[in-house]
């Protein structure tokens, strides 16, 4: 948010006041310069008063609405702008990084722990467990770099950097067209819209079958460099390629220690504006490298994703209606036997009835065309209660249907909280 008028004029006036009354210090009487330190003094009291009025001014208009399943913080944002302005905080504390803290506990029961951590969450065990807790640490680095670091402590107490990244949407001597931002590190990959979202994020407790059977527990997270290009268009249509290590173990790699090959991605994202209550967003996705078998094929896979997000202006912190579907298609080439292939997707719908309540639905569906191992069916249920945009409780219960296999079913309980600073989630 810019200064507004007044609070420009406020300080022009301050500051030229203090420039004409410097060059007559040499000359000044004692007395002169007692009252022209308390002159300097009043103004920076008026100063700090009209920088804090400047903040105050940027929350309320900022401010949060609640979400349900982004866990414990909103995503319902806006669709951010290509560019920001620094704050009035900012500004006096531009060495200080924002940190914060989001922390997972959660306790369930599966009638089958062995499948629920293979089919939906990796570190699962029947009773009370902690999650994860992430770390985050954001700040400018300087008027053209960006740094966002993240750092996972899982139950055992391990500690990972999950993600670690400097975007840019400006450099020296014009280096980046207009309306492009470069990413450079290690982060998530724009290959639809669940894989861009931490855990504590998730719209539901556990991920999508089809994401955590093509990329595992921890998603398509590599090293890499990224630029998006925000089009000439009349509606919001962003393009955006990366370059990645190609580590991803499963989908990449057979294993930890194969060369790493490198990858490749694409996404295409077209964001609009239906009402002054209804946005739609689609997307496109391409990811292909090169994996471990014999010759090296291709592992590849495409996606198409569709959000659509209903909040009326008049109730925005009490009524809103979100529908989100993702569809993915893979292959994994080998040389000396036939391809895999496959695909799944999954369709939910979160619905907010009351300020601090949720109650939302998922449909699982993997092997569309089949897998080898056959279909699998999920129907998932989730109610929230969301005391603030800093907690939430949630209640899961899932029933996963087999085609080769016994029903699974789940009862997750889940407590998120975030302390610190909270920067905004994916939209």
């Amino acid at each position: 948010m810019s200064l507004s008028r007044e609070a420009k004029r406020r300080i022009i006036g301050m500051v030229a006041s203090l420039v004409l009354a410097l060059p007559s210090v040499t000359f000044a009487q004692p007395s002169e310069i007692e009252a022209l330190k308390n002159m300097v003094q009043d103004m920076q009291q008026q100063l700090q008063k009209a920088l804090a009025r400047i903040e105050q001014l940027e929350k309320e208009k900022a401010g949060a609405i609640e979400s349900p399943a982004a866990a414990p913080a909103s995503q319902a944002q806006a669709a951010p702008p290509a560019t920001s302005a620094s704050t009035a905080k900012g500004i006096l504390n531009t060495l200080n990084p924002a940190i914060s803290v989001n922390a997972l506990f959660g306790g369930g029961y599966s009638s089958k722990s062995e499948a629920t951590r293979r089919l939906s969450i990796a570190d699962f065990h029947n009773g009370f467990n902690f999650q994860e807790a992430e770390f985050q640490f954001t700040a400018d680095v300087d008027p053209y770099w960006r740094a966002n670091m993240i750092l996972a402590v899982d139950r055992a107490g391990n500690v990972e950097l999950e993600e670690g990244y400097v975007t840019s949407e400006q450099l020296p001597y014009d280096l980046l067209p207009r309306n492009t931002s470069l990413k450079l590190g290690k982060f998530f990959a724009g290959f639809g819209k669940h894989n861009l979202l931490h855990a504590h994020q998730f719209p539901f407790i556990d991920p999508p079958l089809i994401n955590q059977f093509l990329f595992g527990s921890e998603g398509l997270r590599e090293p890499g460099v990224g630029i998006s290009y925000l089009l000439p268009t009349s509606w919001f249509s962003e393009l955006t390629a990366q370059g990645m290590a190609g580590e991803t173990e499963g989908f990449f790699r057979d294993s930890e220690e194969a060369k790493r090959r490198g990858a490749y991605l694409g996404h295409w994202k077209n964001f609009f504006d239906l009402t002054d209550s209804t946005t739609l967003e689609v997307g496109n996705s391409y990811v292909a490298g090169r994996n471990t078998s014999p010759g090296h094929p291709l592992s590849q896979a495409v996606g198409l994703d569709v959000t659509m997000k209903w909040r009326p202006a008049e109730r925005a912190t009490e009524k809103a209606l979100m529908w989100q579907s993702e569809y993915m298609y893979f292959t994994q080439g080998r040389k000396l036997e036939p391809s895999i292939r496959g695909g799944g997707l999954y369709s939910s719908l979160q619905y907010q009835f009351a300020r601090r309540w949720w109650v939302q639905g998922r449909y699982d569906l993997e092997g569309v065309p089949k897998f080898d191992d056959g279909r699998k069916h999920r129907w998932t249920t989730l109610l929230a209660f969301v005391p603030s945009e800093f907690s939430v409780v949630r209640l899961q219960h899932s029933y996963t249907a087999q085609e080769r296999g016994r029903p699974i079913n789940q009862l997750l309980l889940q407590f998120g909280f975030t302390i610190g600073s909270h920067p905004a989630h994916q939209y």
